[in-house]
């Protein structure tokens, strides 16, 4: 029997982004399944903060209000962040499981968010 396993590559592990611009959050998986994946991203802070979590492209649960309108999962889990804040600076942890899969595809990608903000009136 064939053991099931998500492999996943990551094509960039470091990643710059500007406030207000975008960053796109790179994966590739393959698997022999013909399922749908779950695919998890996670910010890592003092506890894990899930960023988004979706089957295939569908975002499952309700998103954090500092996601809202801000993230689009794609087919193959690579995550785009739209309107970059200081605060996605961190590094994101991505898993992709199957159901029919045994082993669970995760990795790590480094976003580094630069404040280029001249007038900051909080």
């Amino acid at each position: 029997a064939e053991v099931g396993a998500v492999n996943m590559t990551i094509p960039n592990a470091l990643i710059r982004g500007a406030v207000g611009g975008e960053a796109l959050l790179s994966v590739r998986y393959s698997s022999f399944s013909l399922d749908l994946p779950v695919i998890k991203w996670q910010l890592q802070r003092e506890k894990a903060v899930t960023v988004v979590q979706s089957i295939g492209t569908d975002i499952i649960g309700t998103l954090r209000p500092e996601y809202q309108d801000r993230i689009l999962v794609f087919e193959n889990g690579t995550l785009l962040l739209h309107n970059l804040r200081l605060s996605d600076d961190g590094t994101y942890d991505v898993e992709i499981s199957i159901t029919d899969d045994i082993f669970t595809g995760e990795g790590s990608i480094t976003l580094t968010v630069d404040g280029r903000v001249r007038n900051s009136s909080v």
